[in-house]
């Protein structure tokens, strides 16, 4: 999260309150930490090769998906819509795929052009016509979810996507998988393109501050719709990714993509509230959540405590964003002498004739 840090001058005026951020900080040494216990307490190998063969593809998918729910969350909605995009996904690549090679990028093609569209559909719902974002796309993630089976059908001529997206999606560097590598990648090109390049600025701008957005003619409701556009087309790469990675995608593809790529986000310092967009910070969260289940697995924990703990994590989450604005209002509303309810503040003079 980010607190704020006040620099008074020396005559005791406040001046310019800078954002101390440190959750990239936070977040990457609670994965030293987890890591550490994982090894020398927990004696989890996470270094071998079966642990990285396993794991590394994990984090990948994670992370990409992850980097889509934030900039959905970046606005200020959340997308609950996005299990059921990952499974269609899956299902476009596996039966306009056919398995045969030739229609690989065809089917690719199709697949993120209906990212596109759903992005376009959720946003339009939720900056137009004012609706909440979590009951739209959970509607649309029913509609998804329904389209899915009836486009599947009953039974499928072909169970394998195309042999070549699975050796790709399925070949590593060294023992690192390629999916990770990707998402790292497209995680440094992402905070490079909303930190330096104008466009970015002004889609990063539309959101931190609504009102004033509104008012400074950036488009800010477009911004925010092409914001969830992006959003789902890089929700739409992970899951083509990982429809290659599992190699017969089927209707349970998205599952396990609903909560944790929120957690993520929140790990990673995010207000759901909307604000910026940390695509290092968020990628870490999402390392975080997959070692975690990893070291669960192999410990022979209960998948349920991994969804308990994800739980938490989101409680406290929410805790500390409300308790950081709140605390964040309390200190402006106190330099400009008044109180959070927007009253003067009282006159440590006892001079009453100056309050309002």
């Amino acid at each position: 999260m980010s607190v704020t840090a006040e620099h008074q001058s020396t005559a005791g005026t406040p001046t310019v309150r800078r954002p101390l951020r440190l959750p990239a900080q936070g977040i990457l040494l609670a994965n030293v930490a987890l890591v550490l216990v994982g090894v020398v307490a927990l004696d989890v190998n996470l270094f071998s090769k079966a642990s990285l063969s396993t794991l590394t593809p994990t984090i990948g998918v994670m992370i990409l998906i992850a980097l889509g729910q934030a900039f959905i969350i970046g606005t200020g909605g959340i997308d609950l819509s996005i299990p059921s995009t990952v499974t269609l996904v899956g299902i476009i690549v596996l039966k306009q795929g056919e398995g045969d090679n030739a229609k690989l990028v065809g089917s690719v093609v199709t697949a993120l052009l209906v990212c596109l569209v759903i992005g376009l559909a959720n946003g339009l719902l939720v900056e137009v016509t004012r609706l909440d974002a979590l009951v739209v796309t959970l509607a649309t993630g029913q509609l998804i979810a329904g389209a899915t089976r009836m486009y599947r059908g009953p039974v499928l001529a072909q169970s394998n996507v195309p042999s070549d997206l699975s050796d790709f999606a399925r070949s590593s560097v060294g023992q690192v998988s390629i999916i990770l590598i990707l998402a790292v990648v497209a995680a440094i090109l992402i905070a490079l393109w909303l930190r330096y390049h104008t466009s970015g600025r002004r889609l990063a701008a539309s959101s931190v501050a609504r009102a004033a957005a509104e008012n400074s003619g950036l488009g800010a409701a477009r911004q925010r719709i092409t914001a969830w556009m992006i959003g789902t087309l890089v929700v739409g790469v992970g899951a083509v990714l990982l429809a290659g990675r599992i190699a017969t995608p089927d209707l349970t593809l998205g599952s396990p993509y609903l909560l944790t790529p929120i957690v993520a986000v929140v790990l990673g310092g995010a207000a759901l509230t909307g604000g910026r967009v940390r695509p290092g910070a968020t990628a870490l969260g999402a390392l975080f959540l997959m070692v975690l289940e990893h070291i669960f697995r192999v410990r022979g924990y209960s998948s349920g405590l991994s969804l308990a703990f994800q739980g938490l994590v989101l409680g406290v989450g929410l805790t500390l964003v409300a308790t950081s604005r709140s605390l964040s209002w309390s200190t402006l509303a106190a330099s400009r002498g008044r109180t959070t309810d927007g009253r003067s503040a009282p006159d440590p003079a006892g001079n009453q004739e100056n309050q309002e």
